[in-house]
């Protein structure tokens, strides 16, 4: 009985450790692109499957970089392609930022706890003659 116990707590520790070496996977090269300028830029994929843009320079110098397949945005904020659509921190544009409470829609904050055309999230309607309140439509 007490073999079968550290036997199969090492088996535990073992499947512990393939899961944790499994996880810290690094990141693989998918595919090279070079900007106009002849400089190369990778485009790298996660252990998640999302996709990551980086450059040998940033998007301030060469903004075409934000423009790529897998990019996060179109926009270049600070060193950084980011969406000015859906993006909190440059909201509409560069520097914007909504309130705690608010979230970007389509480039301008509202509140979606109270926001009848963005009730609980983006681009949900409450119908006509309804109100939204704590995010969804005709509460209490």
């Amino acid at each position: 009985m007490n073999t079968f116990k550290i036997s199969h707590f090492v088996l535990v520790i073992l499947m512990v450790l393939a899961i944790g070496i499994t996880l810290s996977e690094p990141l693989r090269v998918e595919a090279n692109h070079r900007d106009r300028y002849g400089r190369l830029i990778a485009s790298t994929r996660g252990r998640k499957g999302w996709s990551r843009t980086s450059a040998a320079m940033t998007c301030d110098k060469s903004p075409r970089v934000c423009r790529l397949k897998g990019s996060s945005g179109r926009a270049c904020c600070r060193k950084r392609c980011v969406d000015l659509r859906t993006n909190k921190l440059n909201c509409g544009r560069c520097g914007k930022s909504c309130q705690y409470s608010e979230i970007c829609c389509n480039g301008y904050c509202v509140n979606p706890m109270f926001n009848k055309r963005h009730c609980g999230g983006c681009f949900k309607k409450c119908n006509k003659g309804r109100s939204c309140a704590y995010g969804m439509c005709s509460y209490a």
